[in-house]
C-alpha cells in the first residue's frame, strides 16, 4: 500500500455523498487533513479499526472478509466508492478475523481522530452523511442475513450474479461481468464450497443462461436467471 500526505486531487472528494455539500475552500481544507492511500488488488487495509480514523473509498472496491478459527473464510460484502468505514467512537467490539482486502486497485483517503472530530463538530451534514452510510451498510447486512436464512445455495448464487449484473449495467437483458468473480470468491460470499459453485455455474451454461468468454462471464438471459431463482 502506498501512502501520501498530499491530496491526489481534492475534486475527487466531491463524489462522496458526505462531502458533496461542501464548498471548494472547505473541500480543499479537508483534503489537506487526509492521508491518501492506494492499494493494489489483493492488498489488505492495515488495522482498519484500530483507532478513531475514518476511511473513505474514492475508487475501486474492498471486500469485507471474516475468517473463523478453523480458517474458513466468509465474504460479508463489499465496500464501494463513496462509502466509509472505521471505528469513530472506539465503542464497538470488532470481531476477530475481520479483514478488508482490495478486490481491484483502490484509492482511499484516511482522516485521523483529531481531524475527524473537528470535521464532525463543525458540520452537521457530515454527521447525517455518516449516519446514512451506516444505515445503508446495516440494511445490506440485513439483506445478506435474509438471503442466507431463506434461500438455498442455488438461489443465492443466482441473486448474487444478478446483483453483480445490476452493478455492471444490464443492456438488452444481457451483461458481461468484467472482471468476473472467481469461483472462490463466490463460494466465500455464499458460504458454500467451490465445487458446489462450479456445478451450478456449469448447469447455468447448459441452460443457456450463462456463457464463459475467456476469463469473463456473460449473462445472456438475466430475466431467465431471476425466474430460475424465484422458482427454487
Amino acid at each position: 500500500m502506498s501512502t501520501s500526505s498530499q491530496p491526489a486531487s481534492w475534486q475527487l472528494l466531491r463524489a462522496v455523498p458526505a462531502f458533496a455539500h461542501l464548498d471548494t475552500e472547505r473541500l480543499t481544507w479537508l483534503a489537506q487533513q487526509m492521508r491518501w492511500s492506494s492499494l493494489d488488488k489483493g492488498q489488505e487495509v492495515k488495522e482498519p479499526f484500530c483507532d478513531a480514523r475514518v476511511h473513505v473509498i474514492l475508487s475501486g472496491q474492498l471486500q469485507v472478509l471474516c475468517t473463523n478459527v478453523q480458517g474458513k473464510e466468509l465474504l460479508l460484502g463489499e465496500l464501494l466508492p463513496g462509502q466509509m468505514f472505521g471505528n469513530i467512537l472506539l465503542c464497538a467490539s470488532i470481531p476477530q478475523g475481520m479483514s478488508l482486502v482490495a478486490a481491484e486497485p483502490t484509492l482511499l483517503v484516511v482522516m485521523d481522530k483529531v481531524s475527524t472530530q473537528e470535521w464532525l463538530v463543525t458540520d452537521v451534514s457530515a454527521v447525517l452523511g455518516i449516519l446514512n452510510n451506516v444505515t445503508n451498510l446495516l440494511w445490506q447486512l440485513v439483506n445478506r442475513v435474509v438471503e442466507m436464512g431463506t434461500l438455498n445455495v442455488r438461489s443465492r448464487l443466482h441473486m448474487r450474479l444478478f446483483a453483480l449484473a445490476q452493478r455492471q449495467g444490464i443492456r438488452n437483458n444481457q451483461v458481461v461481468l468484467a472482471p468476473s468473480p472467481t469461483q472462490a470468491s463466490l463460494a466465500a460470499y455464499l458460504g458454500t464450497s467451490r465445487e458446489e459453485v462450479a456445478r451450478e455455474m456449469s448447469r447455468l451454461v447448459r441452460l443457456g443462461l450463462l456463457q464463459r468468454q475467456g476469463r469473463n462471464i456473460a449473462l445472456i438471459n438475466v430475466d431467465g436467471l431471476i425466474a430460475l431463482a424465484e422458482a427454487q
